[in-house]
């Protein structure tokens, strides 16, 4: 078999391989494509607040469902539960003994809040010009009221 033959031969099996490593890193870079979007919606971040001695009326505009705004009034987290309850304060007795009762008027809420968008928590998470920590106090926004809550878990 002349050397000429011998060429010609493995131009077309040397192009038969590059098609087919071709082939294979679109098939990788789909199945990377893919898991980055798995992994994005897994990462949707859910936060406990604590919203302490609100007006009752302002508490009752506070409603599951409810989508919490950033100051460009974007929808970033979605209100996934409330837990409303009597606020406490602290009051002393004739003996000078510390106790907790009931506020007569105001009342607490917990919040447990889902972020719509995929968001890592790493040293915080963004929300305006602040940056989410727990234990931070932070303005929320719905289309209705704004209230101050302590963040008090994320997860």
């Amino acid at each position: 078999m002349p050397i000429r033959d011998r060429f010609r031969t493995l131009r077309w099996i040397d192009l038969v391989i590059v098609l087919v490593c071709i082939s294979l890193a679109f098939l990788l870079i789909g199945k990377y494509r893919q898991s980055e979007r798995a992994i994005a919606k897994l990462s949707q971040l859910e936060i406990e607040l604590a919203v302490p001695n609100l007006d009752p009326d302002v508490a009752a505009q506070i409603r599951v469902k409810d989508v919490i705004v950033d100051q460009a009034g974007e929808q970033q987290f979605e209100i996934i539960e409330k837990v409303e309850k009597a606020s406490e304060q602290p009051i002393i007795t004739m003996t000078g003994e510390l106790l907790v009762a009931k506020h007569p008027k105001l009342t607490s809420v917990i919040l447990k809040i889902r972020s719509l968008q995929p968001m890592s928590f790493q040293n915080g998470i963004q929300y305006n010009w602040q940056v989410i920590k727990i234990g931070g106090n932070l303005i929320w926004e719905t289309k209705f009221c704004r209230f101050v809550g302590l963040v008090r878990k994320i997860e």
